[in-house]
C-alpha cells in the first residue's frame, strides 16, 4: 500500500559502485612509513605545499602544513573534485612532510606519525550493511539504538552504552530504515533488526504503566541513571524517564505505521495499532496535551489551540502537523471511525490544515530539529492522505520548510518531499553525494574547519551562538551529526570517544530504495 508513490522515471538514479575513503593512522615508528615514504617530501616551487604526488586515477594530492588536499578534475560530480583531509580525523597532525602514491590512495608522513588513506570500491548497499553490523555489535542497549562511548581512542573492545534523552525517536528512525530494507530485500537479517528495534520502541509504552503515555527511556537495576530529566521508579527496580516530548511521539507514530505495513508479524501489527490508539486517546481526552505523572502537561507535549495562541505560537505549524499525523496513523491502523472523525474535525473544523501552512509567518528562529520533526510527521500524512484538498495543504506546508532544506543536500528530507511534490526539480545527485561522503569512521572528532582558507562564515550565528559557513561542506569534512543538527555549523570535537550510529545513512538509503529514488545496478 505504501509504495503507491513510487518515484517517477526522471527521479530515479541507477547506482553502481563508488570509491569510499578509508584511513588508518600510523605511529611515527610504524615500519610501513619507512617502507613507503622518503624522509622528506618533494616541495613545490611556489612553496604553497610541502609535497605532492599523483595517483593512478589522475588525482593530485598536495600536502601542506595545514593538511592534505586531493584534486581530481576527472571526478564526475563537481563537489568531489577538491577534497580536504586534516587532523585529527584523517591525520595524526596537520603538517604533511612526505607523500607516496598507493593505487588511488596515498601514504602520508606527518610530524608526529603518518596515515594510509585509500579508496575502496564498494556499493551503497555494502556501506549500509557495514553501518548495520556496527549497530548490532556495539550500538544497542535493550535494543535501543544509541551511541557507544569508548574507554580510549582506537580501543574497539571496551565501550559502554547508556540511556539517551530520545531513545524512542533515534530507535524509531533506525527501525524505519530496517523496515524499508526488509520490504526491498525480504532478508531475514533485516527482518530481525526491524523486529528487535520496533519492539524496543513499543516497550516504552508498556514500561510506564500509564495507558497512552510512553517513556523517553528506561534503565534496569545495575544501570546508571542519567542526572538529567524526571525519572520514575517502579517496584521491580526499573526506572523510566518521564516528561516525554513531542519528539518521541513523532517517532512512535511514524514507526507504528511503517512496521504495521511493511513487516509480516501479526503481533507487531496488533501492538502498533493498540499503541497508536492509546496515545491518540490520551492526547484527545486531555485537551490535546500529553499529561505527565505530575498531572500537568509535559514541556513539549502540547498541541492545543490555546498553546498555539500563547507561548507555543512559533511551534504551531509543526505541532499541528504532529497531531494530524498521530490521528491519521491511529485511524488507519485501527480502522476505528472515531479517529477518522477526530482527524477531519481537527484538520478542517479546527483549522489545523491551515495552521500547518503558517510556518514562515510564525517562525522565530531556524531550528533544524524542527525540520526533522516536521518531515517525519509529514511522512505518514504523505503516505496515507488521499483527499486532494488536504494533500494540497500538506504540500504547501512542506514547501515552506523546503525553502531552507533545499540547500542542505539532505537525502531523507528530499525523498520525503519528493513523494508529495514530484514536479519539484532538485539535484538528485546531491543526495547520493551526501550518502557517498558520509565517513566510514563515524566516531566524533574535530574536522578542523577553522584552519581552512576556502571557508567563508556568515555574519549571523545560529540559535546556539555557533558560527555558520556559507557553503555546505561534505559530510566527511564537517562534524559528525544526526539529521536534527545544523550542517552549516561544521566544527565540533569528540576525541574519537563516541560513535554515531549509521541511521543517518541507512534510513534515507533504504527509503530511497523502497520508493525508487535509488536503484542498485
Amino acid at each position: 500500500m505504501l509504495n503507491k508513490y513510487r518515484a517517477a522515471e526522471k527521479d530515479r538514479i541507477r547506482v553502481g559502485t563508488f570509491w569510499q575513503k578509508r584511513v588508518e593512522q600510523l605511529a611515527a615508528d610504524d615500519p610501513r612509513l619507512a617502507e613507503h615514504l622518503p624522509a622528506a617530501g618533494t616541495p613545490l616551487p611556489s612553496g604553497a605545499a610541502t609535497c605532492f604526488v599523483t595517483t593512478e586515477d589522475g588525482a593530485v594530492w598536495l600536502g601542506s602544513d595545514n593538511g592534505l588536499t586531493r584534486c581530481c578534475e576527472a571526478e564526475p560530480y563537481c563537489r568531489d573534485r577538491v577534497q580536504f583531509f586534516t587532523a585529527p580525523r584523517w591525520l595524526p597532525d596537520p603538517k604533511c612532510l612526505a607523500l607516496a602514491a598507493d593505487g588511488r590512495g596515498v601514504w602520508v608522513r606527518t610530524e608526529t606519525g603518518g596515515a594510509r588513506i585509500w579508496m575502496e570500491e564498494i556499493t551503497y548497499e555494502t556501506k549500509a550493511a557495514e553501518y548495520d553490523s556496527r549497530i548490532c555489535r556495539r550500538q544497542l542497549r535493550h535494543d535501543f539504538v544509541t551511541e557507544p562511548h569508548f574507554a580510549q581512542k582506537d580501543d574497539w573492545d571496551h565501550w559502554r552504552v547508556e540511556s539517551s534523552d530520545n531513545d524512542g525517536l533515534w530507535t524509531a528512525m533506525y527501525a524505519a530504515g530496517a523496515c524499508f530494507e526488509y520490504a526491498v530485500t525480504g532478508s531475514e537479517d533485516s527482518h530481525m533488526r526491524a523486529r528487535r528495534t520496533v519492539n524496543a520502541v513499543l516497550s516504552l509504552v508498556d514500561v510506564t504503566g500509564r495507558p497512552g503515555y510512553p517513556a523517553r527511556s528506561f534503565v534496569v537495576p545495575g544501570e546508571k541513571v542519567p542526572e538529567d530529566g524526571l525519572w520514575i521508579p517502579r517496584e521491580d527496580g526499573v526506572i523510566w524517564k518521564s516528561d516525554t516530548s513531542s519528539d518521541e511521539l513523532v517517532g512512535h507514530f511514524m514507526i507504528y505505521l511503517l512496521a504495521h505495513e511493511l513487516l509480516p508479524d501479526e503481533d507487531i501489527r496488533r501492538r502498533t495499532a493498540e499503541a497508536a490508539a492509546a496515545i491518540a486517546d490520551h492526547i484527545m481526552a486531555n485537551g490535546r496535551y500529553l499529561i505527565d505523572v505530575t498531572g500537568k502537561p509535559t514541556r513539549w507535549g502540547r498541541w492545543s489551540k490555546e498553546y498555539f495562541d500563547g507561548f507555543g505560537h512559533s511551534d504551531q505549524a509543526l505541532n499541528a502537523a504532529e497531531l494530524l499525523a498521530g490521528l491519521k496513523v491511529a485511524a488507519f491502523l485501527t480502522g476505528e471511525p472515531r479517529f477518522a472523525e477526530q482527524y477531519r474535525s481537527v484538520a478542517l473544523d479546527d483549522g489545523y490544515a491551515d495552521i500547518v501552512c503558517t510556518y514562515l509567518e510564525s517562525i522565530e528562529e531556524l531550528n533544524f530539529s524542527d525540520e526533522e520533526l516536521g518531515y517525519l510527521s509529514y511522512l505518514p500524512l504523505v503516505l496515507l492522505e488521499d483527499d486532494p484538498f488536504l494533500r494540497g495543504r500538506y504540500r504547501e506546508a512542506m514547501g515552506q520548510w523546503w525553502q531552507n532544506i533545499r540547500r542542505e543536500a539532505n537525502p531523507l528530507w528530499t525523498y520525503i518531499y519528493k513523494l508529495i511534490a514530484p514536479e519539484v526539480d532538485y539535484d538528485m545527485e546531491s543526495c547520493l553525494w551526501t550518502l557517498r561522503r558520509m565517513p566510514w569512521d563515524m566516531r566524533y572528532s574535530s574536522a578542523a574547519v577553522e584552519t581552512r582558507a576556502d571557508v567563508t562564515y556568515v555574519e549571523d550565528t545560529d540559535r546556539f551562538g555557533k558560527r555558520q559557513i556559507v557553503d555546505l561542506l561534505a559530510p566527511d569534512e564537517r562534524r559528525i551529526m544526526k539529521w536534527n543538527s545544523n550542517p552549516f555549523v561544521p566544527e565540533s570535537g569528540g576525541g574519537f570517544l563516541a560513535e554515531e550510529p549509521g541511521t543517518v545513512y541507512t534510513f534515507p538509503y533504504w527509503l530511497g530504495r523502497y520508493f525508487g529514488f535509488i536503484e542498485e545496478a
